[in-house]
């Protein structure tokens, strides 16, 4: 796990504001660690990376390293994004990489105009876990998300921000020929702590049932950390209402920019 604890230490010094003046990066867009993403899109120009780790704790333990590359073109509509389960590691059993993600994400309305951030994303999976870890077939999902954020009337701080997904999975069957439609609705909420730099996020999933497998609930509290606002460390607990898979799982990780593209 030494490559891991590599990736989360990355330093961001050379980010810092120069002695010449160079300003400082844009804030980061953090979607991690809830399954619910913003609406808003990353700063343009500037590739965004997710990177963490996520352990079962119970019903087959599994590690898992997800990671997600975002870029956001010059228009400020478009976002492309590259992300993978990253490594699967099973106690006692044979390792694998995980499936590869590849997305786009349009911006229609953005809150300053509209009230409300509101994108649509198309998602295509690329089948490179190998038989047991996924269905060795492409899946096809839609999303649709919009996020706001809640002001105080007086001071303009941000007091509350909100993040709303709802989608539809087209899904190969694993051990079974055919294919699934499931459901996917998410809210997340999340508060500023005293002190400017910690953050509050509870989540609430729900996935709708699919063959051999009943419908999931779950929620999500979690805590982040700005070291800058470009550097977010995140920590998150995970708990199963309803469904098949784990109870509890830990999910850690960072937000941060591998640097300027254009």
């Amino acid at each position: 796990m030494i490559w891991l604890a590599t990736a989360l230490a990355w330093p961001a010094a050379a980010f810092a504001q120069s002695p010449g003046g160079k300003a400082s990066p844009p804030a980061v867009n953090p979607g991690r660690p809830t399954v619910t993403d913003p609406a808003s899109l990353t700063a343009p120009g500037w590739l965004e990376t997710e990177f963490g780790g996520q352990d079962n704790w119970d019903r087959g333990e599994l590690w898992s390293t997800p990671v997600v590359f975002k870029l956001t073109m010059k228009n400020q509509r478009v976002e492309y994004r590259l992300s993978s389960d990253g490594l699967l590691i099973v106690p006692h059993g044979a390792d694998a990489i995980g499936n590869t993600y590849l997305a786009g994400e349009y911006l229609f309305r953005d809150q300053q105009h509209f009230g409300w951030d509101l994108t649509a994303r198309y998602t295509l999976t690329l089948p490179t876990a190998p038989s047991g870890f996924g269905s060795r077939k492409v899946d096809h999902a839609i999303l649709l998300l919009a996020s706001r954020d809640f002001a105080h009337s007086h001071h303009g701080d941000v007091t509350a921000h909100v993040d709303l997904n709802m989608g539809v999975a087209d899904l190969a069957r694993q051990s079974a020929g055919g294919r699934d439609t499931e459901l996917l609705g998410t809210a997340s909420f999340t508060f500023p702590l005293p002190g400017g730099r910690w953050q509050y996020t509870n989540e609430l999933v729900y996935q709708s049932p699919i063959a051999g497998q009943r419908s999931q609930v779950t929620t999500m509290h979690g805590v982040s950390y700005a070291v800058h606002a470009w550097d977010v460390y995140d920590v998150a607990l995970q708990w199963q209402l309803h469904g098949d898979g784990p109870v509890w799982q830990l999910l850690f990780g960072r937000t941060f920019f591998l640097g300027r593209l254009f």
